[in-house]
């Protein structure tokens, strides 16, 4: 695997309360070159490594945040998680296992991301998985959400606390009155529910403002920030606390 990089959220790197950001994972092939996420990923889950790979990027999600000389400059750190791991109980304790070990100072700095598809199909053991690491102080976000048939439903049975809007909607919200409308539907929902919500796939200015005008919390997406190794990115976050 190569070094973890993160894609900062919220309108670029940092914010006034620190860092946001989603860990993203890259494999690097033998002559060096870049694999896409897009072809190891589903290889991973065809081949039921899917629930190994989340525990390794957890892992080091953790050891990064551990070396750092403070965590004031870290707001959160998103790491996507895979419907293997959601069904998987032996992974539910051993990620509550190193969550403990971890302490209270970066769970509540940690955001778990659980697909809305992951969530339907798992809907048991992602209740009782989400309840658990709730209480440890780690938050939960229903990823690509809008991208099932019954995500008014199922959400009210999974006490999540963040909705990131599945990116086919935000993509072409400003052209597409179809997706303005759902998008704005979601907003409402999430209002209702007192959650908060993150635009996906923001890649243009105007999108951005749209995004501003609905309501929508934060945003994610390459015009506002290209992905980086994480450990340029935390040691930045950690620099500005200590000049603060």
């Amino acid at each position: 695997m190569k070094p973890l990089e993160v894609c900062p959220t919220s309108g670029g790197q940092f914010t006034d309360a620190g860092l946001h950001c989603e860990i993203l994972l890259r494999m690097l092939d033998t002559d060096g070159s870049i694999i896409s996420p897009a072809l190891f990923i589903p290889a991973a889950e065809r081949f039921h490594l899917a629930s190994r790979m989340d525990r390794w990027v957890l892992r080091h999600t953790l050891q990064a945040l551990k070396a750092l000389p403070g965590l004031g400059g870290v707001d959160t750190i998103c790491v996507n998680l895979s419907g293997q791991s959601i069904g998987d109980r032996a992974f539910h304790r051993q990620a509550g296992e190193i969550l403990t070990a971890a302490g209270p100072d970066i769970c509540q700095r940690l955001c778990l991301e659980i697909t809305e598809t992951a969530a339907i199909t798992n809907l048991a053991d992602a209740g009782i998985f989400i309840s658990q690491m709730r209480s440890l102080g780690v938050r939960i976000a229903l990823d690509d959400f809008g991208a099932g048939a019954s995500s008014f439903s199922y959400l009210k049975n999974l006490p999540v606390d963040i909705l990131k809007i599945d990116g086919h909607f935000i993509r072409n919200l400003v052209d597409d009155p179809l997706d303005d409308v759902a998008v704005r539907c979601f907003v409402d929902l999430s209002r209702v529910l007192n959650l908060r919500t993150v635009a996906e796939f923001v890649h243009n200015a105007e999108v951005l403002q749209r995004v501003h005008d609905i309501g929508i919390h934060d945003a994610q997406g390459f015009f506002l920030h290209r992905p980086e190794p994480l450990e340029g990115v935390l040691e930045a976050a950690s620099m500005g606390e200590m000049a603060g």
